[in-house]
Parts: structure tokens; sequence; C-alpha cells
């Protein structure tokens, strides 16, 4: 029987991509709080309380609060809670902000004009998981031959292609066969029963947005904000998939997303009673449109029954799609007020419509899918998004307070709901064109995740220095791959009765990481 093993860095390469649902969410889904130590001691939760320039992408008429110039920047640090694998480190340093606030100063009567310029990171990619997990016979294979029996063709010679290079290079190398049934019918097969697989992912990069603000304030007591937003996106991951069984391989692959989008957002903060410090602040994001370019290299080595490496495959690795994403809308509401020159608490809500994310391409003469002005839409994959993505709902508190004027202790708590449905899986049945280089197959369901801060600061006459703390809590469920061939796969259930129904049991994956961020900022 032939053995098929990747050999992650001797094998020739092939182009793949392999955006989705899944790979959307997780260069996009801005489920933590960074920006500047002050703003990550609370919590982030300072959309009421404004004055500090981390505002100016939650609530941009936080700026409007500010009454001095400002200059600010800002280190970090990741240290990841799962153990480095194959040689990788646990910890990052990143640099998460630099930005300055300009006051024009009275502008009329009681009125006021801020100008405000601030890089903030949004996401920082940096993190490593390895997972193992019990197969109980079914294999990746299987999968790859229920997608391969649904995209075949047979040429006038009456030789076999896919619709996937990535596929037919599979059948060439011999991953999976053909036989026929006692109808006549051509169905492809895999012969691996696997026992463990075995996935390793190193991501890094990260998404960074460059904001410009106008804000202003009228009477003490209304606060405006306008922020226009530039994001850049670099993520980068190289993961491998090992099967151990009776034939055993493994899939390595190196992708890497790039690309800019653009959004607004726009708030405001009113104080209702004059002589009460107490506010409520309300904010809204617009959707980002990304424009994309997503590339990448998978390996795949055959060993023959005479222990040599063939080559199993080779496409140019100069292949690449450009595809746009839009991204959800987000809405705000916050409540704060303060007590004093020595207390000060916020308590904020959002609400992020990631289940009306939207995939397309730039090519509006695509008679596969629907068209708009902007894209034409993958509405496959958009359907697969609102199937398995929910809307996110988070709620974030956070309070300072300063015993002698000059020392400032703060803490914060973040909660972010599940972001997936009950039963979301990566589907790779469905009649996307994004699927046609795909090599990807894994998948992590998140839960919920949990953000607890503490930090502290030194208040100068010009000079301030503050410290944060963030413990991010979250766990995930992994699959391997779609293991719903074991249902809807008929070739695969007369084949494999003893296998029917069986279903993966998700390995828990711990994303927990902690972060270290200090701001060194002058007032002026």
């Amino acid at each position: 029987m032939k053995r098929i093993i990747l050999l992650a860095l001797a094998a020739l390469p092939f182009a793949v991509q392999a955006q989705d649902t899944y790979l959307n969410d997780r260069a996009t889904n801005t489920s933590d709080v960074i920006g500047t130590a002050r703003y990550v001691g609370m919590g982030g939760a300072m959309g009421a309380l404004g004055a500090d320039i981390s505002t100016i992408s939650n609530n941009p008429a936080g700026i409007g609060l500010m009454r001095r110039g400002t200059i600010s920047f800002t280190l970090g640090g990741q240290i990841n809670d799962a153990k480095p694998v194959f040689g990788d480190s646990r910890g990052s340093f990143s640099f998460d902000q630099i930005g300055f606030v300009f006051p024009f100063g009275d502008v009329g009567d009681d009125t006021r004009l801020n100008f405000a310029f601030n890089y903030q990171k949004r996401i920082n990619y940096n993190q490593g998981i390895f997972v193992s997990q019990n197969l109980g016979g079914l294999s990746q294979g299987d999968m790859f031959a229920w997608i391969a029996n649904s995209t075949f063709q047979t040429n006038k010679e009456g030789q076999y292609y896919f619709a996937s290079p990535f596929y037919d290079n599979l059948y060439q190398a011999g991953f999976f066969s053909e036989f026929t049934n006692v109808q006549g019918d051509t169905y492809f097969r895999n012969t691996n029963a696997g026992q463990t697989g075995y996935y390793y992912r190193n991501s890094s990069g990260s998404l960074q947005g460059f904001d410009f603000n106008l804000s202003g304030s009228a009477q003490d007591r209304w606060f405006w904000g306008v922020t226009f937003g530039i994001d850049h996106m670099n993520y980068k991951h190289a993961a491998s998939y090992e099967e151990v069984g009776d034939d055993s391989y493994i899939l390595y692959q190196d992708q890497k997303l790039k690309g800019v989008g653009f959004n607004v957002k726009a708030g405001v903060i009113v104080r209702p009673i004059e002589d009460s410090p107490f506010r409520f602040g309300l904010a809204v994001e617009t959707p980002t449109w990304y424009a994309l370019k997503h590339t990448g290299l998978a390996a795949l080595s055959v060993l023959n029954e005479q222990g040599k490496y063939t080559q199993a495959s080779y496409m140019d690795d100069d292949n690449y799609l450009e595809y746009n994403l839009y991204a959800p809308w987000k809405l705000r509401a916050s409540l704060g007020s303060t007590i004093g020159n020595y207390f000060a608490w916020d308590v904020e809500y959002e609400y992020s419509m990631n289940q009306f994310t939207k995939m397309g391409y730039p090519d509006s003469d695509n008679n596969y899918h629907g068209s708009s002005i902007s894209m034409s839409k993958d509405l496959a994959m958009n359907e697969m998004t609102k199937a398995n993505i929910r809307g996110v709902h988070n709620v974030r508190a956070g309070f300072e307070v300063k015993p002698i004027q000059q020392l400032a202790l703060r803490a914060g708590y973040n909660f972010f709901s599940k972001p997936y449905k009950k039963d979301a899986r990566l589907d790779q049945t469905c009649n996307t064109p994004a699927y046609d280089w795909s090599t990807s197959t894994e998948y992590i369901n998140l839960g919920a995740t949990h953000l607890f801060t503490l930090g502290i600061g030194y208040q100068g006459k010009h000079l301030y220095v503050d410290v944060a703390y963030k413990y991010r809590v979250q766990r995930g469920d992994y699959y391997s791959f779609d293991d719903h061939f074991t249902t809807l796969n008929e070739s695969f259930i007369d084949e494999n009765p003893q296998l029917a129904g069986q279903m993966l049991t998700p390995t828990e994956v711990n994303l927990d990481r902690h972060n270290i961020a200090a701001t060194v900022g002058f007032r002026f």
C-alpha cells in the first residue's frame, strides 16, 4: 500500500488559497483591548469618560474632552499561556500605539475644537498552538474524497480532472482513488484509517489602525467626534497537519493575508445635568471595507513502496486571490462619572454584527455570483458566515482611583460573547470559488473571551507614565476537518458501515495570554 508522508521543507510547493469564514473572522474579530496603558488598565471602558487618545477608535467624542495637547507612545509585550512547540517563543514585543492631540482652543462661544492622529494596534496575531485529536478511524482524506466526488469531470480521453488544482494534484499523487459501484457510478475514496491528527500553527503579524480625528465640545456639556480610520492587515501563519494511521502523512501550509481597509467612526458624549459629572456616550462604527490579497504555499511529498520520495505535485507559487471583505457595523453605548478628582468609573456595551460579514471579489463581471456596486458577492461563503457566526456582545467596565493627585490605580473587565453558533462548522462543500485552491480543513469554534486588567499611572506637570497588565482568557473547540461525510457521503457509508454517523470529539485549545503595556506621554 502506498504510504504518503509530507515532508514540510523537502517537498515542492504549490499555490494555495484558504480564505473562508473562519480565516476572515480570525483576521478581523477585535475581541481584545489594545492601546495606551491607561486605556488598557481600565479595560477599554472610557467611552463616556473620554480624555484618552485611545478613545479615538471607540468613541471619537472622547477626544473632545481633552483641553491640552498631548503626545504619547506605548510599547507592549505578550506571553502565551500554551507551551511553545518546535522552538517557537511564547513571548513577543510589540509597538502598540503612538499619537497626538492638538487643541485649537476656543473657536466660538463656549466651543472648542481638537484634531488628533493615532496609530494603534487592533489585533495581535502572534500565537502558536499545538493540538492532537483522536480521529477514531476517520481521515482528512475521507473529506477530500467526498469533495472530489462532487467536483470531478472527465475530458475527451476519459481522464479525470477536478475544478480545484489541489484536488487534481491529490488524485495524481494517489491520495484517493476511484472505484465503480454496482450501478456503474464512479466514486472516489480514501484508504487511510486515521488514528490521531496532530495540528500545529504559528501565526504572526497584526491588524493596525491609523485614525484621524476631528472633535469638539460646546458649553462643556456636549462633546462630539468623527474619526476616519485606515486599517492595514498583515496576517501570516505556518501550519502543518500530521495524520497517523494506515497511511501517515503531513500537510504543510504557509499563508499570508495582506491589505487595507477603511471605516468611519462617530460619537457623542453628553452631560445631561449641568452641575453633575455624570455623562453618557453613544458611538457607531461603519463597516470596514477591506481590499485583501491572499497567497500561500503548501507542500506534499510521497514516499513510495521503494522508500523513495517522489514529487507529488507542483504549481507556480505566484498564484494569489484578491478579494474584498465587508466587516460589520458596531454600535456602542456607555455611562460614566467621576467623584471629585479622586475616582472615575465607566460601563459600556458594544454590539458587533459579525454575522453580516460579507466576502466578494473586485471583478464585477463575475457572473457566477450576484454583483453589487463595489464587488461581486460570494453568496455561498456569505451564507455560510450567517449560518455559523453570531453577533458579538461586549460588556466592559473599569474604574480609576487616585489616592494622591499624582498617582492613579486602575482595574477593568471585559466580556466578549461566543462568536460561533453551537453547531458551527467549516463546510467545504459550499459552492464558492474561494475553495478552488483550498487545502486548510481544520477549524476552531472559539468560546467567550474574558479580559482582566490592572493598571497604575504617574502624572507630573507635563510628563506622565502608565503601566498596565492584561490577562486574556479564551478557549476553543478544535476539529481536524469537517466530519459530516460520515452522515452525508453515501459511498463512504457503504464502504465503512462501522464508521457511519461517527463524529469527531473536539479537542479544547488554550488561547489564554498575558500582556503588559507601558505608555510615556507629554502634555503641553
